[in-house]
């Protein structure tokens, strides 16, 4: 009976802490990998690593939520969100070195021109 009782408790015990599916999560990471390709990530090759990567790990998410395994999908779902955050900044950063190159060099004909 005392078996029983204790399988009973946990039992009960697990069902109850299963990780929900994380939907918000990978909701999230598709923002982010937009996000990433509308900054231009997949042009900028520092970038487009981590793009790549992050489409692979929201790939693999939705398979281990297809799976039932509710918490390495939330797990993987996050690394990609993050690789994807990374390609988004690597982007912006890649631009903002290209728009100050350009008005360095606006900078410089000007001066020229001055002398």
């Amino acid at each position: 009976m005392r078996v029983e009782l204790l399988l009973g408790i946990v039992c009960a015990a697990t069902a109850c802490a299963r990780f929900p599916p994380p939907n918000e999560t990978l909701a999230n990471s598709m923002a982010s990998i937009r996000g990433a390709e509308e900054a231009g990530a997949a042009q900028v090759p520092k970038a487009a690593l981590s793009l790549q990567l992050a489409r692979e790990q929201l790939d693999k998410a939705k398979a281990l939520l297809k799976d039932g395994e509710n918490e390495l999908a939330h797990s993987m779902a996050l690394r990609a969100t993050n690789d994807a955050e990374l390609a988004n900044a690597l982007a912006r950063e890649e631009k903002a070195r290209a728009e100050a190159k350009k008005a360095q060099r606006e900078v410089d004909a000007v001066a020229g021109d001055s002398k």
